[in-house]
């Protein structure tokens, strides 16, 4: 499936989104702070509703998380 991308709308709507809901990729301890107090507020609200029209917002937002905490985790020795 092609999708055509608008991104003359894509800019100005994620720009919004961004002032609403910090998501961004996490890159320091603080953005990995924020996005974890992000998801948690999002599960208050979503809760466990896969029909919940945020649903996939928390997992993209467990994503970033993830990733971080893949790439932040200390190796053992």
């Amino acid at each position: 499936m092609n999708t055509v991308i608008d991104y003359q709308r894509l800019l100005p709507a994620w720009q919004t989104l961004q002032s609403v809901a910090p998501i961004a990729h996490i890159e320091s301890e603080a953005d990995y702070e924020q996005a974890t107090i992000l998801l948690n507020s999002l599960l208050d609200i979503v809760r466990d509703d896969g029909k919940h029209p945020l649903y996939s917002l928390v997992a993209v937002v467990g994503d970033l998380i993830e990733a971080y905490e893949i790439d932040h985790e200390p190796l053992d020795k």
